[in-house]
């Protein structure tokens, strides 16, 4: 009896060490150990970047965020796989500050969490700038306007002679006041491309960090212009406009005969594809003194349907024909848009209209387009031909002469601009004739 009762003593010893162990089991495997060297890796505008070591007993980790100046801690990701040892928290607010801790877990309904990590701050950097205008409003001036960013303290301003595709020798203007939006550069060189880009940037324990850079923004810078020996304000004048041209006829070089014959001058809106084709003409417009203007590349497109590169590649081809870009645009069919007016801001050119229209392109008379401008012409016209038709080049021939008689001065759009106005046309301002503007778009 005895020995069965030292049995059924030990027996129950037994049980109640293999209870205990299986206890101990469970508490084990409802432990996690703590995560380790938890670290800010990247920032961006909307975004945080970790790294840490990972915990092998773990089953995934969670980060908590808070602002920097509140205590209060959230839950801000649950990462589910324990070999996970990097993540970027995204959606923060750009130019905030934050604290961070992570977590390891383990288990699904009754989740054991590790400790704390002491947390780590951040910033989020200030979003990319965007360049809203470039132009350059007067000689050697060139300025940039950009957008306010509420959470600035400040704006870094690059900028660089050429397309903008080298800033490796940039040079840099910091502008400190944040509310500032806009800044005028001087002393550039006249009839240069210059590029420009802008970001913002914020102090974050005593570092400053930078934005991205905004998209790069290029314009001409305009050139001096000074009043022609030959004009004299006090008289009347008028600007004879050609489109269209150079012709594959005879007719422009006969408009250049009389042109020449007579000392006078007129602007030539050329089609690109036929400057390529005729570089003598245009340099013989160059030598009369005319001015050389933009008619688009192809004239295949009107209004609305102009974009950028059917004026940038005219303007290289005029320029690749005789060594000087355009100083003027006018659109296939006069129609104007927001798209024609940013880009001849940025190539700096005026737009030009017409406050009189022969339209020697329907009638092909030369003696209907001679009685056209006649019998109409007043002081400060800007008169529409085309240069590409014989009947425009006999009435030119015979309305030159008898203008001049009348005490016209024959002069270029741009001339004329500022001999009536006393200052020089506004690039991206279309002119109807010397002193009306009309800045509508189709």
């Amino acid at each position: 009896m005895a020995k069965k009762i030292r049995i059924a003593g030990i027996l129950l010893i037994i049980l109640i060490i293999i209870a205990a162990f299986s206890a101990m089991a469970v508490v084990q495997s409802k432990t996690v150990s703590d995560v380790e060297k938890f670290e800010v890796v990247k920032t961006s505008s909307d975004s945080v970047s970790f790294s840490w070591k990972k915990v092998s007993s773990a089953d995934g980790y969670y980060i908590y965020k808070a602002d920097e100046q509140n205590t209060e801690f959230e839950k801000a990701a649950t990462i589910k796989d324990a070999k996970t040892k990097e993540y970027t928290l995204k959606k923060l607010e750009q130019a905030s500050k934050y604290k961070f801790y992570i977590t390891a877990y383990k288990g699904e309904d009754d989740v054991a969490e590790s400790k704390e990590h002491p947390s780590v701050s951040a910033c989020t950097l200030p979003e990319a700038q965007k360049i809203q205008n470039i132009e350059s409003p007067d000689t050697g001036l060139m300025k940039v306007k950009w957008t306010i960013n509420s959470e600035a303290q400040g704006y870094q301003l690059q900028y660089v002679q050429g397309d903008g595709s080298d800033f490796s020798g940039a040079k840099t203007v910091n502008v400190k006041d944040k509310a500032k939006s806009s800044y005028t550069l001087k002393d550039l060189k006249q009839k240069k491309t210059y590029s420009a880009r802008v970001r913002t940037y914020i102090s974050y324990n005593d570092r400053t960090l930078y934005g991205k850079w905004s998209d790069i923004s290029s314009v001409k810078i305009q050139e001096k212009i000074t009043m022609s020996s030959d004009i004299n304000t006090k008289q009347p004048m008028i600007a004879l406009t050609f489109d269209d041209g150079p012709g594959y006829n005879n007719s422009s070089d006969k408009i250049l005969d009389v042109l020449e014959k007579y000392n006078v001058r007129a602007t030539f809106f050329m089609v690109g594809r036929n400057a390529k084709d005729h570089p003598d003409n245009l340099k013989r417009k160059v030598a009369l003194g005319c001015e050389l203007a933009n008619h688009t590349w192809d004239h295949n497109h009107y209004g609305k349907n102009v974009t950028a590169s059917d004026i940038k590649k005219c303007s290289k081809a005029i320029y690749d024909a005789c060594g000087q870009y355009p100083t003027a645009f006018r659109s296939p069919g006069g129609n104007t848009t927001s798209v024609i007016r940013k880009e001849c801001k940025t190539e700096n050119m005026p737009l030009y209209y017409w406050s009189l229209d022969t339209q020697d392109w329907k009638s092909r008379d030369a003696n209907k387009v001679y009685k056209a401008v006649m019998n109409n012409v007043q002081d400060g016209d800007i008169i529409l031909m085309h240069e590409i038709y014989d009947s425009t080049a006999e009435a030119v021939e015979k309305m030159v002469p008898k203008l001049l008689k009348k005490g016209y001065q024959l002069v270029t759009c741009e001339e004329l601009v500022l001999a009536k106005t006393g200052k020089r046309p506004v690039p991206g301002t279309q002119y109807v004739n010397a002193t009306s503007i009309n800045n509508t778009t189709s």
